[in-house]
Order: structure tokens, then C-alpha cells, then sequence
């Protein structure tokens, strides 16, 4: 009945498709192209190739980032195939367009969550096998792929508390759901408890999938090029930050800069297009700030850079010793994954609001790889003791650096449990 319901309702939604993307695409959330958005519609731009094709749909950057090592593999298990990646937002669909490596790996957006655009996107492609990433689950979109008997496997799979009491008050549209779906690798234990509760029949857990991702790329020149910039001053980095949080972080650096005179801050805001907003921010507390997509380069005069370029943070986690990861320091917000910074060895502090991650931040404590704010208050105070602690934030790159190797052989778990799982389904087998 639930599901009977809501296709009802996106049917009935239909007429207001085409105005909803372009109001997005004006907002900079859809392709500003509409051959693009027409790929919403379930209208694919590219021809489909010969052989296999293998879908892949990621719903934004970190799930996507999280996909490419699993791209990798499927392609190299079946070398006659493609890949086959979608995403849901622009920001995503740049990342994936950027990193596809292979000449056999091709991006195109998800279409909406409508009967007719999932069957036109099904028809078109006919994949051999779908693989979901963490939990984006479209009811007709499944459904449909489902009654193709198309295999669907969940990679990374996760349910927070709240969408898990959710459906667990309808638990024949969860079971309904969770059957459309071949297999699951859950991210953590509990979530495969959460999945099995919900009526997934096979699920396996080996950790989480993100920590197997290859380290952000590093270009040398660009790291040289920030060295000469900070010019030994005291310096730190806001990473991943979020509408609300900039002002304390801000406001942090200030009272830094009382004690450090001239210490540099670089943000990294979480959607690249709110650059010229947090520019705006910083100029407001009296600080010296460029938008690194002005090309104006980062340079000994600035007390804040603003990094608002997709795919840039590497350089920075490489060289910067303090790295604060937001999304993590006001109520409304949920965190990051720190491990990204903890690969390529950064001292790292969250705030303490990191409910989709806390697992991870639960191993990073216990390795003493992270320190975890109570709240903005404590944000100034405990940079400014790292920044005159060299030795403790030497031990804490260590230890981050060391626990994100370790836990980055999930990768090779997850192989090893998709290859006999690819047999049981006679995936690549036709």
C-alpha cells in the first residue's frame, strides 16, 4: 500500500519535473546543460556499449570517492565490461568525471525517482548488475531494476536510527525494499543487524568501504607552493565546513591570531559554490581573504584562503599539521570522514556532532588519532595548545596516519567477499 501510494504521487509529479530542474540547475544543484538534465528524466546522452555494463550509482562526493575502488575491481574481474556511474548532483558527477581513469568507466546523472524515467533509464542501459552505495534507496527505481531481475548489491550499506525506527513502522515496505537487493556489504555491524532487521536476506559486514579509498591526490608543487605561502607562521585548516560554522571558526581564528600574530587559516567550505559567501565572512572579521577560484594564488599577505576548487584538497591535508573537519560543530549537522585528512597524515579535531560517522570516529579515538571538541568555545583554545605542542601534534599525525593505513585494507575483504558472492549470483557468468 505505502509503495502503491508513492508511485501515485511521483506520477501525479510528473508535470513539475522539468521546472524543479531548472529551478535547481539556476541554484547551481543540477547541470546548467539541458542535454544534462534531460538525464533526469531518464533520457541517456551517450550510447549504450557492447558487452556488460556494470551501474554504479553514488549519491554524492564521498560516496562517490568510496565507488572508485570498486570500479577498479569490477573492471578488472570482467575485462569486457563498462562502468556504468550515476550520481544526483553536480558536485558528485565533477568529482567522478575527473577521476574516471578508464577509457570503459562513463558518468551520467540518476533520473528521478518516477516509474516511466527509471524504465526509460533500465530499458536504455540494461545493466548486468547494479551496486547502490551507502543508502540511497529509490522505491521505483529498485523496484523496477528488481522485476528485470537486474542483481542489486548494497556497497557500504548504512541506516541511521532515524530512518531505522522509520521503517521499521512499516515493515512490509521495508522487507519489500530490502528484497529487491541481491546482497549487501554493510558499513558497520550494527547497520547489517538494522538491515537484516528490515528484512535483507544476505548481508555481510567488513568495515567501512571509505576507508579502502585511494589517498586524495598530492601534486608537489602545489604543497611547496602553500609552504611558501604560511612562511613558517603559525597555520591550521577548516576542512568540510558548513553554513553556520564558519562564523565560529572565524571568530576562533581571531582569537589565534592574538596569540600567534599573523597565523594563517585556510577553509574549505563543503559545497565549492559557497565560496564567494564565506569570502564575504572572512573580510567581515577584518581579515585579509581570496577565493582560491579567482585564481588569485594563496600567499604570505592573507590571513584566511578560502579553497573553493572540487578535488584540491590533498596539498593542504599534506602540509597542513591541524586539520578541523566540519559538518561536525552545531546541532543540525551530522559530520565527515576524517580519514581522508588522516591518510596523508593530519592532526585532526571534530566537533562533536558526528552521528553518520561516528564508528569511525569511534576507532579514530580509541587509536588517539582525533580530538573531539565539546563545542565553537573550544576551538580557538585547543588549536592554539597544538600550535605550540609540536610534539603532541606529531604523535597525533602518527597515530592518524597509522590508523587509516591499517583500516584501509577493507578493501581487500570486500574483494574477496564479492568475488564469491559474483559466483552465487552468476554475475559476468552470461
Amino acid at each position: 500500500m505505502m509503495f502503491a501510494v508513492y508511485r501515485a504521487l511521483t506520477f501525479l509529479a510528473a508535470p513539475l519535473a522539468r521546472p524543479l530542474l531548472s529551478l535547481r540547475a539556476a541554484r547551481g544543484h543540477e547541470s546548467a546543460d539541458p542535454a544534462r538534465r534531460a538525464e533526469r528524466l531518464g533520457i541517456a546522452t551517450l550510447q549504450r556499449p557492447e558487452g556488460p555494463v556494470f551501474w554504479f550509482d553514488a549519491v554524492s562526493v564521498g560516496e562517490s570517492n568510496s565507488a572508485m575502488p570498486m570500479i577498479d575491481f569490477v573492471l578488472e574481474e570482467f575485462p569486457g565490461a563498462s562502468a556504468l556511474v550515476t550520481t544526483t548532483n553536480v558536485t558528485a558527477a565533477r568529482n567522478m568525471e575527473a577521476k574516471l581513469a578508464s577509457p570503459r568507466a562513463f558518468h551520467q546523472f540518476l533520473p528521478l525517482d518516477r516509474g516511466a524515467y527509471a524504465n526509460r533509464f533500465l530499458d536504455h542501459w540494461r545493466p548486468s548488475a547494479g551496486f547502490f552505495i551507502d543508502s540511497d534507496f529509490w522505491p521505483n527505481l529498485l523496484l523496477s531494476a528488481h522485476k528485470r531481475r537486474i542483481p542489486l548489491i548494497l556497497l557500504n550499506g548504512r541506516i541511521s536510527n532515524r530512518s531505522y525506527e522509520r521503517w521499521m513502522r512499516h515493515r512490509a515496505a521495508a522487507a519489500c525494499l530490502m528484497s529487491t537487493f541481491a546482497y549487501a556489504l554493510a558499513k558497520s555491524d550494527g547497520d547489517a543487524k538494522k538491515l537484516s532487521d528490515m528484512g535483507m536476506a544476505s548481508v555481510d559486514c567488513v568495515g567501512n568501504l571509505k576507508y579502502g579509498a585511494p589517498p586524495l591526490p598530492c601534486d608537489a608543487a602545489k604543497v611547496t607552493e602553500i609552504e611558501s605561502a604560511a612562511g613558517g607562521r603559525a597555520s591550521w585548516m577548516a576542512s568540510v565546513t558548513y553554513r553556520g560554522e564558519e562564523e565560529h571558526i572565524l571568530s576562533a581564528h581571531r582569537a589565534i591570531r592574538d596569540k600567534f600574530p599573523g597565523a594563517l587559516l585556510v577553509i574549505v567550505p563543503r559545497h565549492p559554490e559557497r565560496g564567494g559567501e564565506v569570502l564575504e565572512l572572512a573580510r567581515s572579521f577584518g581579515f585579509t581573504a581570496s577565493l582560491e577560484s579567482s585564481g588569485d594564488k594563496i600567499s604570505r599577505r592573507h590571513g584566511v584562503y578560502i579553497s573553493d576548487i572540487l578535488g584540491g584538497l590533498g596539498p593542504y591535508y599534506k602540509y597542513f599539521d591541524i586539520v578541523f573537519i566540519g559538518c561536525s560543530l552545531l546541532g543540525n549537522m551530522d559530520g565527515q570522514n576524517p580519514m581522508e585528512a588522516a591518510r596523508l597524515g593530519a592532526a585532526i579535531l571534530s566537533g562533536p556532532y558526528v552521528d553518520s560517522f561516528i564508528e569511525t570516529y569511534d576507532i579514530m579515538k580509541r587509536s588517539g588519532a582525533v580530538t573531539m571538541l565539546p563545542g565553537p568555545d573550544a576551538l580557538s583554545e585547543k588549536v592554539a595548545y597544538l600550535l605550540s605542542q609540536p610534539g603532541m601534534r606529531a604523535e597525533m599525525k602518527i597515530k592518524a596516519k597509522s590508523t587509516a593505513e591499517r583500516e584501509a585494507a577493507v578493501l581487500d575483504r570486500a574483494k574477496e567477499k564479492l568475488r564469491a558472492k559474483f559466483r552465487e549470483l552468476g554475475i559476468g557468468s552470461g
